[in-house]
């Protein structure tokens, strides 16, 4: 059918109004060159674009494309779509943020049966969205992209960070034990804990350093892993002496209310039955 224009002349293509129009109503014909291969994906065809940079950081490179293809002028029945490795990573950005969630989970459960308590647990959680604080402005001055590998530094980084709270917190728990009042269990606890807190985060500071530097083809994979929990160890751990503390006093005071709010609630029932069985 592609042999004369006379076919190609009646060929019917459908219309921005849904009606079916021939093609010599659109399109003037003249003799040109062509691709010498059309290539299709579930039945379009496709231009593939290839770019290479020194950049590392696939993220800015996907935002800085977008941002492109968005200011395109591009006719009706044209888009513009990222290529695998940028699919892939939005997959795996969005993989994280799930198995994130499920760490966190995983440990507040552990943390909740041992401390025995549903709230206090809480408080030593706020040291998990400081430490990516660290996590984010260490990569962003190293020069660092947030790769799969920087995701798994982050995960590992949550249970180091979250042993430092509780370290504070079951002390904390132990002196209020021993007849210590609120206030001077917290203050004693950050005291004696300072110096445990502090070794076990430099030990895992100092073994992530390594990893950090990189210097070989092999070692420069991991790099990610390595920054990203020095990072996260070092604003976590260096927070975590004054904020756990501070929301346990808070966590405390809410744990109490909410026990003496069920309580009268219970009693006001009980007072009730006792009024209509009278």
């Amino acid at each position: 059918d592609r042999k004369s224009k006379a076919n190609l002349d009646n060929v019917m293509l459908l219309g921005d109004t849904g009606n079916l129009v021939p093609l010599t109503q659109l399109v003037n014909f003249e003799h040109g060159t062509s691709p010498r291969n059309i290539e299709r994906t579930d039945g379009k065809n496709y231009v593939w674009i290839n770019v290479k940079t020194s950049d590392k950081d696939m993220a800015g490179i996907g935002a800085s494309m977008l941002d492109i293809a968005n200011g395109l002028d591009l006719p009706p029945g044209y888009s513009v779509s990222m290529g695998d490795d940028l699919e892939a990573l939005q997959a795996s950005v969005a993989g994280f943020v799930a198995t994130l969630g499920l760490a966190i989970v995983l440990v507040y459960v552990v943390m909740a049966a041992l401390f025995e308590s549903w709230v206090l647990p809480l408080s030593i959680l706020t040291s998990v969205p400081l430490a990516f604080l660290g996590v984010y402005w260490f990569m962003f001055i190293t020069g660092s992209p947030m790769d799969t590998i920087a995701f798994v530094g982050c995960i590992l980084m949550v249970g180091v960070v979250v042993n430092n709270g509780i370290v504070i917190v079951d002390h904390i728990n132990n002196l209020r034990r021993e007849g210590t009042n609120r206030y001077e269990a917290v203050i004693a606890a950050g005291r004696d804990r300072l110096r445990p807190v502090l070794m076990t985060a430099l030990t895992t500071i100092l073994g992530a350093v390594p990893m950090a530097i990189g210097g070989s083809p092999g070692a420069d994979a991991i790099t990610g892993l390595g920054r990203s929990m020095i990072g996260g160890m070092t604003t976590g751990t260096f927070l975590t002496l004054f904020v756990v503390p501070l929301f346990y006093t808070f966590f405390d005071d809410l744990q109490v209310w909410a026990g003496r709010f069920i309580g009268d609630l219970l009693s006001l029932g009980g007072r009730r039955r006792v009024e209509i069985s009278d």
